[in-house]
């Protein structure tokens, strides 16, 4: 589903107990968050907003798939929720997995009210800094596909510190052309200067150096 940047984070329980997820929303519904609950994954995958900033509260045994399953499943998307498990089925193997795998925590049951609180608050202000960063790389990438072939071997050159006239020479074009080139770049990368250009580039970790040119040189 398409994610709502400007909303409030939804906070997602996941638990196939009817009294858990109950405790949980009388526990967080006073911060003023959305709460939804779900019993299974499979209903949380068709209702949630998986691309927005939110934290999903996760049992490991669940009806249908896993809490570990949807974890992944997750993480294989780019998901920036944050998943907390709470579960009474834990052992050290299991949080040690899915906490190398992502997770914000992971927690035993019975939680203490306290340590859930602090350990959500903690984990929607992750998701929201990470949805951000994911928003920003986004169009960053949006903005590189607009250059063609040519501005992006200029731009290579240039994020190198290499001068104009030698962008010129190894080209084999003007440097007139090479500075016409930059100005389109700017435009394009929506910057006026060329460190806000760097801060970008930085986001998503250009240039890939065996990506293929979208189009011939111009």
């Amino acid at each position: 589903m398409a994610s709502a940047a400007n909303e409030m984070p939804r906070v997602y329980i996941v638990d196939g107990d009817d009294d858990v997820r109950w405790s949980y929303r009388q526990l967080l519904q006073p911060l003023g968050y959305r709460i939804e609950d779900f019993r299974e994954a499979a209903s949380f995958l068709a209702a949630a907003d998986t691309g927005a900033a939110g934290c999903v509260v996760l049992d490991l045994r669940l009806p249908g798939m896993s809490g570990a399953d949807l974890h992944e499943r997750l993480r294989a998307t780019g998901s920036p929720l944050a998943v907390v498990f709470a579960t009474a089925h834990g052992d050290v193997a299991s949080a040690v997995s899915s906490m190398r795998r992502g997770a914000a925590d992971y927690l035993l049951k019975p939680v203490r009210e306290q340590q859930l609180l602090d350990v959500v608050n903690h984990a929607l202000r992750k998701s929201t800094a990470d949805a951000a960063r994911s928003r920003m790389r986004q169009a960053v990438l949006a903005h590189l596909a607009l250059l063609t072939a040519r501005e992006q071997e200029v731009l290579e050159r240039l994020i190198d510190g290499v001068p104009y006239d030698r962008v010129s020479t190894e080209l084999g074009i003007t440097k007139r052309t090479v500075e016409a080139h930059r100005r389109r770049i700017m435009q394009k990368m929506g910057v006026h200067t060329l460190p806000q250009l760097l801060l970008q580039l930085a986001h998503v970790g250009w240039p890939s150096r065996q990506a293929a040119p979208n189009d011939p040189p111009c």
